[in-house]
């Protein structure tokens, strides 16, 4: 999977136009990390009937994907409950979580938000502003946020400042987390507000970096710094918690996040996803692929409608693919429905099942 480098994503940030794209006392002690354990270390899962769908042959909702819509600036980003971006054959648009059209497919890559309260990003080739004044006027009437004018990119990402003023370079200093803000422009590394630890929960998923930039001109997050473990092992993305400990597993490419919810999604370094749980005790295995969002293609910068991102859980539940085969995880990290349909979705509310007549709507399993 190609990806940009950190530097090159923040240097990015500044450069590319796109549419809406208290100090420890004592420093906490780090775990030894272990690697998430195989879903069948726990637990024997008992086998859950197929939940029902909409009765084979009567036709459901004619798209070919529907996927979680990505929000915000974060790395890697929310997700909206209530909506759905749908594809068809090749093109995207938007749909409320009961099926209803919000904007009709004609994106050449997914629709997302620009923030949880900002615009839609729908980015049609070719579309006047005539047009999409005329469009955001017919969605703004119907209570919906309009579509994107344009703005430049933004980003926020977290980080343990090695180069942060007073760091007690002995041992973990909590007091050395950092976040880089940017929005429509160069951006900022500042402390870590109560704000944030609010809106992305009380583990946050962090790296270690240098403090980057020309004299006199704003700094920014280096990429990751790897640490070699021994043993084949590196730590890469870690989880700082709000009490001032650092935790985590070995081998995380990227780390996701947990929100409220038991579970998130953590990536290793062969590309693969894996779910975790908040004390780092148990997890599923490396199997899955990403669900949501959409990588920027390498060389020319503009947007893909390749998935980027496993999705966090929503309400206790999280649709999940390994290759063409979707299913749903659940909190304890086990499918409570198989990977072995050709679609599933889920935004927090109402689960979708794609079957051989289309989309169906269908109830969670008991």
């Amino acid at each position: 999977m190609k990806k940009y480098t950190r530097a090159a994503a923040v240097l990015l940030v500044a450069a590319l136009l796109a549419g809406c794209a208290p100090r420890a006392t004592t420093p906490a002690a780090t775990p030894t990390p272990q690697p998430p354990s195989s879903q069948s270390e726990t637990s024997e899962p008992t086998p859950t009937p197929e939940p029902e769908t909409t009765p084979a042959g009567e036709p459901g909702l004619d798209y070919d994907e529907m996927r979680n819509v990505a929000t915000g600036y974060n790395t890697p980003s929310s997700v909206q409950e209530g909506y759905f971006t749908v594809s068809k054959d090749g093109k995207w648009g938007l749909i409320r979580a009961d099926g209803t059209e919000v904007l009709p497919c004609r994106a050449d890559s997914p629709v997302g938000r620009c923030t949880p309260e900002g615009h839609w990003t729908w980015s049609v080739s070719g579309m006047g502003w005539e047009e999409q004044d005329a469009i955001s006027a017919e969605l703004e009437a119907e209570g919906e946020p309009i579509v994107c004018p344009g703005h430049g990119a933004g980003m926020i990402t977290f980080f343990y400042d090695l180069d942060a003023p007073g760091r007690d370079i002995h041992a973990y200093d909590p007091w050395a987390l950092r976040a880089y803000v940017s929005f429509d422009g160069p951006g900022d590394i500042v402390e870590i507000t109560d704000e944030m630890w609010e809106t992305y929960g009380d583990l946050l998923p962090c790296y270690d970096a240098n403090e980057e930039g020309e004299e006199g001109d704003p700094v920014y997050p280096s990429d990751p710094i790897v640490t070699d473990m021994g043993n084949g092992n590196q730590e890469i993305y870690f989880y700082a918690d709000k009490a001032g400990n650092r935790r985590g597993v070995a081998n995380i490419q990227l780390a996701g996040y947990f929100y409220d919810e038991q579970m998130a999604p953590i990536q290793n370094t062969d590309g693969k996803w894996s779910y975790i749980d908040r004390e780092f005790s148990y997890g599923t295995e490396y199997v899955y692929d990403a669900t949501y969002d959409a990588l920027r293609d390498p060389d020319t910068g503009d947007w893909t409608a390749e998935p980027a991102y496993a999705a966090p859980m929503q309400n206790g539940y999280v649709a999940v693919r390994q290759g063409d085969s979707w299913g749903l995880l659940d909190g304890t990290g086990r499918e409570v429905i198989p990977c072995e349909h050709s679609g599933v979705a889920w935004d927090g509310t109402t689960l979708w099942i794609k079957d051989a007549t289309g989309w169906h709507q269908s109830e969670l399993p008991a």
